[in-house]
This record gives C-alpha cells, structure tokens and sequence, in this order.
C-alpha cells in the first residue's frame, strides 16, 4: 500500500493548490516501469524490442528522459487516486504546476473545483408576468399584409405615389472609406418597396426614410443621396459613417388588392372563412406576444436569481463558455463569408479585446443562468417523466425527417446525430419544465395552475416583398408560400 501525504491549500477562484507526497521508492518503481516501455519503442543494438536492461536503457536514454516518462506515467494513475483522497471534485481539467522534490517525489497540482451554486431565498422572489393583449388594429394590419402579398403590380406611366410598388436597382459607398477599408458597403443589387407602407418589415433598410425619396420618381429616372449611420449603428462598417447611394428606378407599379372574403381566406390556406383565418392570425399574434413577454419575463428573472444567488465556478469553466461562443461567432461570420481577422480589423479591436469586452460578459451571464437552471432542477426535483420523454422522441423523429442531406449517411453516422437530436430535444423539454417552474414560482402560482409553453402556432407568413428579396415577377406580386 503506498503511503500518500496530502495538503490542500484553497484559493480564491474556487481551485485548489494540492501538494501529494509519494514514498522515495515509487519513482524508482516507475522509473524501471519507463524503461520497459521505452525500450518497446527505441531500437537499442544487440536487444530485441523490450528486452534491454534497465542500467543499459538509462545509459542510452538517460536519466532525465526516464523521470519525464516516470513522472507521467505516475501522474497519470494516481490524479484520480489523489482526487478521491482529497474528497475533490473537480469542475475541469487539473494540471501539474511544479516539481517539488524527487527525493521524496513532490507534486504541487492545481485543481478547479466543480461549479457551486446557493440560490438563496428564491422562493420569495415575486415578477409579474403580463403578456401584451392583442388589438383588433394588428389584425387588420397583418390582414392588408397578406393583402399586398396576394395583390397584382400593374405598371403606370406616371411618377410613384404612396401604395405603389417600385422596382429600383441600387448601390452603396462609402465617401470617406478608412485605409485599406473597401468604399463598397453595398454591393449593386435590386430591390423593391412599397410606398407609404408602415406594415413592411425592412422599413429602416437600407437606412430608415430610404423610400420617401422614391416619391415622386419615374421609371428609368437614377438619382444620388447620402445617408450617416448613427455610431450605434448594428453594421460595424457603417457606424457612424456617410454613405453614398446611387439609385435607379427600374419600373412603378399599381398595386391592386384582392378582396377580404371567404375566397381569399381559402387562398391563404386551409381555412373555410374569413373568419377562420382571422381567428388564425390572433393565435399567431398571441403567440408571438408571448414569446417576446417570456423573453423579457425570463431576463429580468434571472437578474433577479443572480443577484440573490452565491455562484462558484474555476475561471476554466468560464474560459470553456468563452471557447465555444466564440466558435459559434465565428461560424456566424462564415457564413457571411467573412473571417474573424477581418471583423477585428472592421470593429478596431485585437481579440484579447474583443473576447473581454465582447464575449466574456455574454459567456459569464450564459455560464450563470445554465447554473442557476441545473441547481434549480435539482433543488426542486424536476425530472423529465416518461409523457415528455416520449414527446421529445417524437420531436426527434419528426426532425430527423426534416434534416437535408447531401448523401444517405452510414450507419454510424445516422445513430450519432439520432443521437444529438433526441439529446437536444430532451433538453429542450427539460428546460422549458425548469422554465416553467421558475415562471409559476415567481408569480405566485401553483404548480397545477402553471400554464406551458409548448405551444405549435398556425404560422401565416405575411410578409411582404422586400428590398432583401429579389424581384421575382413582372405582373403578379407571388403569394406567400412562394417567397419563401
């Protein structure tokens, strides 16, 4: 049995410094151990592999190769051994910080130690939860949208008036660019917009009021304007930086909407009446008011967990939330087709800077609520029960149906991302009953009384067309379905 000697000295950022003492012998022990294995791997004339004495291996190897590989090799086995006598669990990766002695071997290691969460007195913490109720106006808002989207465009000799839609083609530059910064800020492309519409979605694109000066153009007719972006601009290209545009108007056409009646109801979608699709649009609505008021519900309730709670956590833990936000931002940015040197470069900042000021306050606050939530399960004892277990395996066969794929995948491949989903989907029902629970703890309710949040919207898409989407016909404005 070999005699262990432990100190444990705490630190402040919730790791330890862990001091093992070994008895003299054991190093020798691995040292000869190392030999072997060396000797497996390194030819050593005049002995087959693995058959060379030790004092013959340490002369050719040398002693300092041999402690390395010892050192390791004892590392290596007895960490685990290290942990459980010290009664440590650990939150991440430990490491060895320094060689204290050899003669008898002495190891300082550092160990983070496993997040600590105390949530404190939440069960006092009281929010209100008020959704917004929807208005009669906001159906008949979304109705004229579905309107425009099923109207017919005719074209008209005469200058553009509100309620007309206009083709135009346009371009962007910038009038001051930086050094080496590209005065292109938006390519030529097409675009259209329909005049006076408060309903549209891309009202502020490319800069808001951008259609008011179609007014009163004709077809054919180019013209330039300059636009200056608010330092607090979303596009860091073009904060706080003037933009000159040049415009052309292709074509101006009529709009004619088609009348709200049970016909243009069925046209729509499965429904019978208008007033079936009506009854539709207010679920929608709902549903979306909902999401929004869960949004600001659930932020505000965490900041209400967080500054009662005591949260623990090694700055590994931290640093590994860090690591996969950035690869997340990165991806991101690939798919714009752009690198993570360039927006560095775009936004004036090196990455040390960007992961501190950037990424690490959204990490930490993402870090501490996904704490908050797996201490709260535990606290409270939810458990995904069989009903939702089943749920979430159909989810996850409805998905996997849904999933593209270029090739059929191998076998392995096919159990693996079965696998992933039905993990995520397991996860996603797990939070929304933690989310639920929090939710009807807050407002006082109980727990029979607590509504869910599983819900399945009719989605009636009535966006019109607009300057991000391409002119996709000469006449007739496409229903929905097909702008998609």
């Amino acid at each position: 049995m070999i005699k262990l000697k432990l100190e444990i000295q705490p630190r402040d950022d919730h790791q330890v410094n862990v001091i093992a003492e070994f008895e003299s012998e054991l190093l020798e022990q691995y040292k000869r151990r190392s030999a072997r294995k060396i000797a497996e791997k390194t030819r050593i004339p005049g002995f087959r592999p693995g058959k060379a004495p030790y004092d013959v291996v340490r002369r050719v190897v040398g002693d300092e190769a041999l402690i390395e590989q010892a050192i390791e090799d004892l590392i290596d086995e007895y960490y685990p051994k290290i942990l459980e006598e010290a009664q440590l669990k650990p939150g991440a990766a430990g490491n060895l910080e320094k060689i204290l002695s050899l003669d008898p071997p002495k190891f300082s290691f550092l160990v983070p130690l496993e997040p600590e969460v105390d949530l404190g007195n939440y069960k006092e913490i009281r929010l209100e939860y008020t959704p917004e109720v929807v208005e009669e106006q906001e159906i008949t808002d979304f109705l004229k949208r579905l309107q425009t989207n099923y109207s017919t465009a005719e074209p008209v000799d005469r200058p553009a008036q509100e309620g007309d839609l206009v083709y135009v083609k346009f371009s962007g530059k910038l009038t001051h660019p930086a050094d080496e910064q590209d005065e292109v800020v938006f390519p030529e492309r097409p675009a259209q917009f329909i005049l006076g519409s408060d309903l549209l979605e891309n009202r502020t694109f490319p800069f808001p009021g951008f259609s008011e000066h179609l007014l009163g153009k004709k077809e054919g007719e180019s013209f330039t304007l300059t636009h200056t972006y608010p330092q607090e601009e979303e596009d860091p290209a073009l904060q706080g930086k003037e933009v000159e545009f040049q415009v052309t108007v292709q074509s101006v056409k009529s709009l004619i909407l088609p009348e709200l009646n049970d016909e243009f109801a069925q046209n729509v979608g499965q429904f019978e009446t208008l007033e079936d699709l009506k009854k539709a649009i207010r679920e929608q609505l709902e549903n979306a008011k909902k999401e929004k008021a869960d949004e600001t519900f659930f932020n505000q309730l965490f900041e209400q967990f967080q500054s009662q709670a005591t949260i623990k956590y090694p700055p590994q833990v931290l640093e590994h939330e860090i690591e996969h936000l950035l690869e997340d931002f990165q991806h991101d940015l690939s798919r714009q087709g752009m690198e993570l040197d360039t927006y560095l470069k775009m936004v004036n900042k090196d990455r040390e800077t960007f992961i501190r000021e950037e990424l690490q306050p959204v990490a930490r606050r993402r870090l501490e609520r996904s704490l908050i939530m797996e201490k709260f399960a535990d606290v409270e004892q939810i458990k995904l029960d069989e009903a939702n277990y089943q749920q979430a395996v159909q989810d996850s066969l409805r998905d996997l149906q849904s999933i593209p794929m270029d090739k059929k995948p191998t076998k392995a491949e096919q159990n693996q991302l079965t696998q992933e989903v039905l993990i995520y989907n397991i996860n996603r029902r797990l939070n929304q009953m933690i989310l639920d629970r929090m939710k009807a703890i807050a407002t006082g309710q109980t727990i029979e009384e607590q509504p869910t949040n599983e819900v399945t919207p009719t989605e009636i898409n009535a966006e019109t067309e607009t300057a991000s989407e391409p002119v996709t016909g000469e006449n007739q404005t496409p229903p929905a379905e097909e702008q998609n």
